[in-house]
């Protein structure tokens, strides 16, 4: 089993990284501020599957393939920026206080936040690389995805709090449109920046 330190390090480093502001946080804020807290769970529920499944493309040694093939890697990439810009897209244009549930972004539109985002395959591959011993492999994976689940997870819906807050206290605000455009750039900024990072 991972010892203790090695736990205490990986916790520290999803905290570090999930959160920060990037393209599920700031779907995951805007959801809240614009449809409610209980709507945002949908889309959360998304995230945490679509990263699972990024988790095990990173595990199980496929993401080296996808590398290893620059045509479908960058294929990839620009399908990520593609979809980060449609969310971005849906934030930048959302109607404060229009809690329509059917407009609301759900699970699938989550599913899709992580499998189409550069800083999650990089996250996962550092993670891994740092806290996921040869000996150990399998178990440390689990307690490393467990982390990312339970303490990114976590810190999602403490940025969906946050926005619920943001919406109930602004209401109809005229303000709360910026914000929603703000949560949208600072979407599109993360991902490029990880884009042309990786």
């Amino acid at each position: 089993m991972m010892p203790l330190d090695q736990f205490a390090l990986a916790t520290l480093f999803v905290i570090a990284l999930v959160g920060t502001p990037g393209p599920a946080n700031m779907a995951i804020m805007a959801t809240a501020a614009n449809y409610g807290f209980r709507q945002t769970l949908v889309l959360w529920t998304g995230t945490i599957v679509g990263f699972l499944a990024v988790y095990l493309v990173t595990t199980t040694g496929l993401m080296g393939v996808l590398q290893a093939l620059p045509g479908v890697w960058m294929a990839l990439r620009i399908l990520c920026l593609g979809y980060i810009l449609y969310l971005a897209f849906l934030i930048a244009t959302a109607t404060p206080g229009a809690k329509k549930l059917d407009k609301a972004p759900g699970f699938i539109k989550g599913l899709f936040v992580h499998p189409l985002n550069p800083k999650a395959y990089a996250m996962q591959i550092t993670g891994i690389a740092q806290f996921v011993t040869p000996e150990r492999y399998v178990s440390d994976a689990i307690v490393l995805a467990l982390i990312f689940v339970f303490v990114g997870g976590a810190l999602n819906l403490t940025w969906g709090a946050f926005g619920a807050i943001l919406g109930r206290t602004t209401g109809h605000a005229p303000w709360l449109i910026w914000v929603n455009r703000l949560m949208a750039l600072l979407m599109v900024v993360s991902t490029a920046a990880s884009l042309f990072m990786h």
